[in-house]
This record gives structure tokens, sequence and C-alpha cells, in this order.
């Protein structure tokens, strides 16, 4: 219940803060090599190339925006958001659990992943991406609850001259907590190419510290021995791609991960759909083992501008 009512604040508060927001156009200025990103009070978006900022005498401050069926004229007082088309999607730095190459940049968020594990993160200009979180299971006593603290830095980024888009490359380190005696340390290297449609992720990581087997508590609910060997070095592939292109809110998600490539069966896949705008997103989807096991998984971030 307690964790509910958090998620319940979260969501009240991000959608108060986008129902008094109000929208300048102080700053735009026509750039035929800026896209834009454009949300109205309906609902409906718009994306394209601002051609002329006027004042109109009955409708007020407005834009002139070619689109990929003409040039629409849209007043201010319609607009409920707008914002470069490369700046529009917050959660480019991750995909479902995995990051990419890109930085959280100017962004913050908050998110909730499971109902179970309360997380949040920040970026430091366009380099270092920190991002931390930690369990809140009912009847897990504060001693085996689980903490994660992720530190990465977008190293290279360059566009690409022969393929719409560009290329990120970045370096981490990821500390994790099984309980508070049990801590793991990855280092890892990320590249990620964004297209015009799909973003594709890959990661190799290298366990640096931490025993090679370890005992998980979990309260009442039982422990789990983790085989984890120090060495060991796995891989991760991930896509976040549009479901259509008429479909800007809609993301289909897949990660497939192995944490130690010596040991094929130690292999994870999870596929699954993101709902999401510039302030909010709704992650869906099923994780599968090669145990064989299968479960559900949700996530939810807010991420105020």
């Amino acid at each position: 219940m307690r964790l509910s009512a958090v998620f319940l604040v979260i969501l009240c508060i991000a959608l108060s803060a986008d129902a008094v927001a109000s929208v300048s156009l102080d700053g735009i200025r026509p750039n035929a090599e800026t896209r834009y990103y454009v949300r109205l009070s309906e609902g409906d978006i718009l994306t394209g190339v601002i051609v002329e900022v006027f004042d109109d005498e009955r409708g007020g401050a407005a834009i002139k925006m070619k689109t990929a069926i003409g040039t629409a004229t849209v007043y201010a007082s319609q607009i409920e958001e707008i914002t470069p088309l490369e700046q529009a999607y917050p959660h480019s730095h991750r995909i479902f659990i995995m990051p990419t190459a890109e930085p959280i940049g100017s962004n913050h968020f908050i998110g909730l992943y499971e109902l179970l594990f309360l997380y949040g993160g920040a970026g430091i200009a366009d380099v270092v991406s920190v991002t931390a979180g930690r369990s809140m299971v009912p009847s897990v006593p504060s001693s085996e609850q689980v903490s994660v603290l992720n530190i990465k830095a977008t190293v290279y980024r360059e566009e690409q001259h022969d393929l719409p888009g560009h290329i990120s490359f970045a370096l981490g380190a990821n500390f994790a907590w099984l309980n508070d005696r049990n801590r793991l340390v990855n280092l890892y290297g990320v590249g990620t190419f964004t297209g015009a449609r799909a973003r594709i992720t890959g990661t190799l990581f290298y366990k640096a510290a931490g025993e090679d087997v370890v005992t998980a508590q979990a309260g009442t609910i039982g422990s789990t021995n983790i085989n984890y060997a120090r060495g060991a070095v796995g891989i991760g592939v991930g896509l976040d791609t549009k479901l259509t292109n008429g479909r800007y809110d809609l993301h289909v998600l897949a990660e497939l991960w192995n944490h130690d490539i010596g040991r094929p069966s130690n292999t994870a896949v999870l596929l699954g759909l993101r709902l999401w705008n510039t302030d909010f997103s709704a992650d869906f989807g099923i994780a599968f083992f090669t145990a064989p096991a299968i479960a559900p998984v949700a996530n939810f971030v807010w991420t105020p501008f």
C-alpha cells in the first residue's frame, strides 16, 4: 500500500506540473537545421521545421511549421509543449534496465521499477550520468535490501554522414549491494547507434570485484545462492524503436543479457512496450530466463524538466 501511495503521489505531481505549465515562444527562431516536436493541448503531435515566428493581432504569438503533410500555423495558446526533436525523448539514456551510451544530459528523473525498487538519476553536462536506487520490499530488513549505484561517462559522439543519426560510446562502473554485505562491481563499455526510427545498443561488461558465490537473503521470503565469478565477461544487446512512424508515444523495447559468455545458460531476454511523453513513461514487458522461467516486468519514470 505504501509503495502504491508513493507512485500515485509521483503521478499526481507530474500531472499537476504539466497542467500549470505555460508555453512561451521566446527563444524560438526559424532554423532549417532544427526539427521541433510540438504537442498540442488536444493531444496531437506535430514535428517539422519552424519557418516563421510571428504575432497575430487576433490569436497572439504563433509559429508556422513545415511538416511532412504541409505547413501549419499553430498559436502559442494551442501548444502544450515545444522542444527540439532531438531533446524530446528524455528516456534515450536507457532501454528497459540496460544503460545506453547516451547521457542523461540536463535531465533528471525518478523511477519505480516493479513497484518495489525506487531509483533516480541526473546528468552533469552531456558527459556524466549518475543513477542510484534501493529496493523497498515489504517484510525484508533494511540490511537485506538491494542497492545500486551506476556512474557512466559518455566519451564520444559523432554524427553519421552516410546514415541518418549518430553513434555514441560510454564507459561506466556499476556498484551493487545484494544485502549490505554482498558488494559486486562491474565495469562496462557501451555503444549506441541512434537512427531515424530505432536505437541499437551493445554493451560489454566485466566483473571487477565481489565474491564468486554470494548468498542473497530476503527476510522471510528466503535466500538464494548467486554464482558469478570475478573476472567473468558478459554481453548485452538492446533495441528501442518506435512502433510506427505515426506513433511517437509508443516504443518497442528488447534486451538480451548474458553475464558470463562462458556459460550460455546464463542468458535472459526481455521484451516490452513503452508509452511515453516528455514528462512520464510507463514500461511493461516480460522477461524470459533459461532456467526456464518467465516474469512480468514494469517500470514507471517521471522526468521533470
